[in-house]
């Protein structure tokens, strides 16, 4: 029998495959309300396990699946709202009269939301920990440690990306009016046109993935070539850009450049 943490790891690829597959197919209302449910339902086993049992368990429980879990609310908050998700099974009803806010009939079955769509899970912040924040010298949101907090909430963070430490925020640092009237310098120009070119070349590279009919499942004992669109559990749809002999580099629209590691 496998254990708790066996079953967890086993259900995020299992949900993450759902929401992958919700994403390509977004006009399915069926599969869209299965992605939803299926993300509360594995937040939910999270949560229960991250606060369940020894200290110890309970850090490595957020550790290793703290960051996964919460991409994957990230990703299905993206999904088209339903305005009814099934998350608790009333039994079979009758189908008569006008459904009630919130519910949904389908084939003689009702059910109704307890869960607001696109809540986000909110992990349980602490010094040492991840959390994401807005990176100046990265010019967006990145992965940090938290080195330094008030009551709840980060007040410090060191970007796990270029290694800068400043205050946590998730958005861009506000100009000044006095900053903001200030005429743009041509350093100041040439960053923002180079920051729209990344922009620009990220929802390009969304575009030619979400079109490409030539997509490779991951599978890390496989190899692979540079220029293949692959399909990754947590992070989506994806462009190789370089194969080495242990791992490779892929880029991804959503989550930017990853390793990953072949056997």
């Amino acid at each position: 029998m496998k254990s708790p943490l066996e079953q967890l790891t086993d259900e995020i690829h299992e949900v993450a495959l759902l929401v992958h597959s919700a994403q390509e197919r977004a006009e399915d209302r069926e599969i869209v309300t299965s992605a939803h449910l299926a993300v509360d339902r594995l937040s939910k086993h999270y949560r229960q396990l991250a606060t369940s049992g020894p200290e110890s368990e309970r850090d490595s429980v957020e550790r290793k699946f703290g960051r996964r879990v919460t991409d994957l609310r990230r990703l299905a908050s993206t999904l088209p709202r339903i305005g009814a998700i099934a998350s608790e099974h009333t039994g079979d009803q009758p189908n008569i009269g006008p459904s009630k806010v919130q519910e949904r009939r389908i084939t003689g079955v009702s059910w109704r939301s307890e869960v607001p769509l696109g809540a986000a899970l909110v992990p349980a912040l602490r010094v040492g920990g991840e959390v994401d924040a807005w990176c100046g010298p990265c010019d967006g949101l990145t992965t940090h440690h938290i080195i330094a907090m008030v009551n709840a909430t980060p007040k410090q963070v060191v970007c796990q990306a270029c290694g800068g430490r400043h205050g946590f925020r998730t958005t861009p640092a506000r100009k000044s009016a006095v900053e903001s009237a200030k005429p743009t310098t041509p350093k100041e120009s040439e960053a923002a046109r180079k920051a729209e070119q990344k922009a620009e070349e990220l929802r390009a590279l969304g575009r030619e993935v979400a079109e490409t009919s030539q997509v490779r499942v991951f599978e890390a004992r496989e190899r692979y070539k540079v220029g293949e669109v692959i399909s990754h559990p947590d992070y989506g749809r994806g462009k190789v850009e370089n194969v080495l002999r242990s791992s490779m580099l892929v880029r991804f629209p959503n989550s930017g450049l990853k390793s990953l590691m072949l056997n």
